[in-house]
């Protein structure tokens, strides 16, 4: 072979080379690294935009005397979901925003170890989802915890209390051990699942990614230490721009851009919104619309609360 058919064949391939494309990194928009957010919380302000706190009703059903957390139905405009707290059976009840009550619809396939929040997915491929999240643990011992999930369907109250479809598990476990936690959101844009905990001096905030397993256990992704403890409940409006994390005493407020990551979002300091103290107040949820909000707190026949934003 002579020295120009080799340097020939050498300039083919040199400049093929050359001309092939690197290929294309796939960013993910929604990637989360872990943060440990700061700010001072004793200058949070208050947020002149919403109206005072009013009651709107009371709970009619006694047997609802535990409720640690709330959702508002996505097919109608005046129901609420919420349940009782550990030790009750497979149920969610279902009452008007005035508190009168509607029934309870039976979930096959789940439990109620420590049941302490419920969420709603509001589309996905056209279907509403709720996620009931058995994730209370007191003491910390519990390996594991379970995020029951079923479709929210025109449920029919007319012949009596109903039964949903049967749940898929979502078996979750921490990276970092067993700890409880009380407040369960579903960011309604990328369909992914944060558990907030509770006890510890800085609360943290722990990622599932969607798509869910529902065969095997998943670890969840630790991607948020909050600069405040006792996180009791919380919520992400149905738009996805409104987020609410709520303590005993405090409910606090953070309006999230188009296309934020909830992590992003959380780390502007929160302002408070109003919110009338109950005796042990676990449950809030924003109304379809996001233009208000609903707390009630564990007890029986008790009070509905709402606070509205001023449009």
């Amino acid at each position: 072979m002579n020295k120009t058919f080799i340097g020939l064949l050498l300039l083919v391939i040199s400049c093929k080379t050359e001309s092939q494309p690197e290929p294309e990194v796939k960013q993910d928009p929604w990637k989360e690294d872990y943060v440990e957010i700061s700010y001072n919380m004793s200058g949070i302000s208050k947020n002149d935009n919403f109206h005072p706190i009013v009651q709107v009703g009371t709970v009619e059903n006694t047997q609802l005397k535990e409720a640690s957390g709330l959702v508002h139905c996505t097919l109608r405009n005046d129901w609420l979901y919420s349940h009782n707290d550990g030790g009750d059976y497979n149920r969610i009840f279902v009452l008007d925003t005035n508190g009168k009550n509607v029934g309870h619809i039976t979930v096959p396939n789940s439990g109620n170890r420590d049941s302490e929040d419920i969420a709603i997915d509001p589309d996905i491929d056209g279907q509403s989802v709720i996620y009931w999240g058995d994730i209370g643990d007191n003491d910390g011992k519990y390996p594991e915890i379970t995020v029951y999930r079923f479709p929210e369907k025109p449920f029919d109250f007319s012949s009596g209390n109903v039964t949903a479809d049967a749940a898929d598990r979502i078996v979750l476990n921490y990276p970092d051990g067993a700890r409880d936690a009380e407040t369960l959101l579903i960011d309604p844009w990328n369909h992914h699942m944060y558990v907030v905990t509770k006890r510890e001096a800085k609360g943290r905030v722990y990622r599932v990614d969607y798509p869910f397993d529902t065969e095997n256990a998943t670890t969840m992704k630790k991607v948020a230490q909050l600069p405040f403890s006792g996180v009791v409940a919380g919520d992400i409006s149905s738009d996805g721009h409104h987020i609410v994390l709520k303590t005993y005493v405090q409910a606090f407020y953070w309006y999230r851009e188009e296309g934020e990551i909830l992590t992003k979002a959380l780390s502007r300091e929160p302002t408070q919104i109003p919110y009338q103290f109950e005796t042990q107040g676990e449950s809030f949820c924003w109304s379809k619309d996001a233009n208000s909000y609903y707390t009630i707190s564990e007890g029986k026949n008790e009070p509905i609360y709402r606070g509205s934003r001023k449009q």
